[in-house]
């Protein structure tokens, strides 16, 4: 039996090109998210941002500050990407695997890069110094 017209589709897990290219965009720009939200993390935790109090004993009252910034471009992150993954995918199942992947990827070569410009710190030493008046 002949069909007149018939076209061989090859089955793929995105629906069109289009949002495909959507969804691997959005993860590119989780890249320079992430690198941000963990650059943010070691800029408030910076001895700079305790001011000129002579007490340098205790935690660095930055840090939740910047737990919370990462926190917060995190959750952007998972955000964009479960719009445009569930454009771009067929099953819910496919979703959740394309956000999580996503996700680690902008969030791995996010603080790759953020290390490489702090030295190899996630946090700032604290105390860098003693306080010197």
């Amino acid at each position: 039996m002949v069909t007149t017209g018939a076209v061989a589709e090859r089955r793929t897990g995105w629906t069109s090109a289009g949002w495909a290219a959507l969804y691997w965009v959005t993860v590119a720009l989780g890249v320079v998210g992430g690198g941000g939200s963990w650059l943010w993390l070691y800029l408030a935790s910076e001895e700079a941002t305790r001011g000129a109090t002579p007490d340098r004993t205790g935690t660095n009252p930055g840090v939740p500050m910047g737990l919370a910034g990462l926190l917060a471009g995190h959750v952007v992150g998972v955000v964009l990407l479960l719009v445009t993954a569930r454009l771009a995918r067929r099953g819910r199942r496919s979703v959740v695997a394309f956000v999580l992947l996503g996700l680690v990827i902008g969030s791995g070569v996010g603080v790759a890069l953020s290390l490489q410009l702090t030295a190899g710190q996630l946090v700032a030493p604290w105390p860098q110094a003693p306080y010197t008046p």
